[in-house]
């Protein structure tokens, strides 16, 4: 088969998954999407625009929730909270413990897409609504659903709920093992509790911290008890178990343009009234020297340069389908190349993953996404295992640039939940 030939059926392909209906509506306890025809779900703090959903209890702070769902008709959509534990399972409050009002929020502002060849309705809630106010800090997911169905689930997002008492010191250096210096960063943290009357009986039993890299929770650490207690103060200075990949600056491309050529944009072309976009090769990176440049840590921003100001309202924002190439000389058996990042929702998602072209010698995949400056990474995945690998065609270093988050967890003595008590944000290049 021509190569040509062969990915414009690819997209063909693509085309009909990114409409469907996925079968499986399984309630998971994390960040997921549950319809294929639902696509860049977002949620930021509405004030800052920051991506990593925190809120401070009782203070009026929101996030804000944005999804696209491919259809010309819109649904009816309610949201609620489920309060987990550290651990984000069922923490076993009743909503009216952990929530107040009636529990759940309607999804009233629904946009249809202005000026686009793919036709979508545009979602956007404020979170937590005026039905759905925490009473209590901790891990929630929120939970989006259609027609008061809490079974028929649309996506989910992991949110947090702070009531800090104290505060949380992070550091960050390369590694202190001789072996992963030149590849790992190492986290070390002290949680000194400042609120007179709050007290932490048995913090070796009962207080659990969290390590975030750029707020993916697929590699988080969990496990790390105080080391030491002074007073108040509870350190985590570790050699071992708190070093974390530094991974390489991601790699990105811009097409916030469909008329311009932005960066990473080989070209650009329509098939069947649908748009395309050809992206630069890539290639492997993996024994290459680190190199320093500004990144998103993952994330992309959606926006349009092609609409006259005020432009990038987000049902302005056309879809088209993105053509990805890494090449490889041979195709590594036994093993799935996916695209990674908060394009895929921090999963191996089947409709990113590549498949690999022996004429050409590359894998290759295509995916339907809006208009923005992407991020993103290749990983390997052992189908048998589960197990992921960025480093096989990123490369790793301790100089690269990530965010930490560590998130500090107490069970309340009372009601027998974890409640969030401390949060610290550290970036790894910011004493350098």
């Amino acid at each position: 088969m021509l190569p040509h030939m062969r990915t414009f059926l690819l997209c063909i392909l693509v085309s009909f998954a990114g409409i469907a209906t996925a079968a499986d509506s399984t309630l998971q306890y994390t960040n997921y999407i549950y319809e294929k025809d639902i696509h860049s779900a977002q949620i930021s703090q509405t004030a800052s625009g920051f991506n990593f959903p925190i809120l401070n209890l009782g203070t009026g702070e929101t996030l804000n929730l944005e999804f696209d769902q491919f259809s010309s008709e819109r649904d009816y959509y309610q949201f609620t909270l489920i309060h987990c534990n550290a651990n984000w399972e069922p923490s076993g409050l009743q909503k009216g413990q952990a929530l107040s009002g009636t529990g759940f929020d309607n999804i009233d502002n629904a946009m249809f897409s202005t000026g686009t060849l793919m036709q979508y309705t545009h979602y956007q809630v404020t979170v937590p609504g005026n039905n759905t106010i925490p009473r209590v800090s901790g891990n929630f997911l929120l939970l989006v659903y259609r027609n008061f169905d809490e079974n028929d689930i649309v996506l989910s997002r992991r949110i947090l709920v702070l009531d800090n008492k104290g505060t949380t010191d992070v550091t960050i250096n390369q590694s202190n093992q001789v072996e992963l210096r030149p590849t790992h960063q190492q986290v070390q943290f002290a949680y000194t509790l400042n609120e007179s009357g709050y007290f932490l009986p048995n913090p070796y039993k009962d207080l659990k911290s969290v390590i975030l890299r750029n707020g993916e929770w697929s590699t988080a650490i969990t496990d790390l008890a105080p080391q030491f207690v002074s007073g108040n103060t509870y350190t985590y200075k570790y050699q071992t178990g708190n070093n974390v990949d530094g991974l390489n600056e991601y790699r990105f491309f811009d097409i916030r343009s469909l008329r311009q050529t932005g960066a990473n944009v080989k070209q650009k072309f329509n098939i069947s009234n649908q748009k395309h976009v050809l992206l630069v090769n890539d290639n492997t990176r993996r024994f290459d020297r680190y190199m320093n440049w500004k990144d998103y840590n993952g994330r992309y921003f959606i926006y349009s340069k092609d609409i006259p100001l005020p432009s990038g309202i987000p049902v302005e924002s056309d879809y088209c389908f993105v053509h990805f190439t890494l090449r490889s000389d041979e195709e590594l058996k036994g093993k799935d190349i996916y695209i990674y990042g908060e394009l895929s929702d921090w999963r191996t998602q089947d409709d990113f993953r590549m498949y690999y072209n022996a004429d050409s010698k590359a894998y290759e995949a295509v995916v339907p996404l809006k208009q923005a400056y992407y991020n993103y990474v290749y990983a390997v995945k052992d189908p048998s295992t589960g197990a992921m690998d960025t480093r096989y065609f990123e490369g790793a270093h301790s100089e690269t640039e990530n965010n930490y988050m560590v998130l500090m967890y107490h069970r309340n003595q009372t009601m027998g939940f974890d409640e969030l008590i401390g949060y610290g944000l550290q970036n790894a290049q910011a004493k350098r």
